[in-house]
């Protein structure tokens, strides 16, 4: 039995055995420096998953979106929000939030605002400071990704 390959534009088969290559997009949640503040205030326990400073959380995120490219997939990013983080909590039934939490959060159906990763040339950093990432996030967040 032959099964026929439907070419969709934009789309090539990848590989000798003409299967395609899909790409997967990974939603990363970064928290601003205010919510990282009020939620590692509300959640002591939960700085081993976003650090305990606004420089370790960025660190953090820059190193996890950069090791997600490395591996040929996608990034987009979007900001936590206590307040949002709370009522996830609350609807899911949960009173202490574990790194699973932090993980289902967002629910990707009330439609969070996405921002792709790594930001384009010249453009204003994922972290809302502003700031051209260049010259803000991007010196301070990757290290050795070895």
């Amino acid at each position: 039995m032959t099964i026929p390959v439907r070419v969709t534009p934009n789309w090539s088969p990848a590989g000798r055995d003409h299967t395609y290559h899909y790409s997967t997009m990974i939603l990363s949640v970064f928290w601003p420096s205010a919510e990282h503040a009020k939620l590692v205030a509300r959640w002591p326990h939960l700085v081993a998953e976003v650090g305990a400073t606004w420089d370790e959380h960025r660190q953090l995120v820059e190193r996890h979106c950069a090791l997600i490219t490395r591996a040929d997939h996608g990034v987009n990013q979007t900001p936590g929000n206590v307040a949002d983080f709370e009522a996830f909590l609350r609807d899911n039934g949960v009173r202490k939030p574990s790194a699973e939490d932090l993980l289902a959060y967002p629910d990707l159906r009330t439609g969070p605002a996405m921002i792709p990763w790594p930001p384009a040339r010249g453009a204003t950093c994922w972290c809302g400071s502003g700031r051209k990432y260049k010259q803000c996030c991007r010196p301070h967040g990757l290290g050795s990704l070895d």
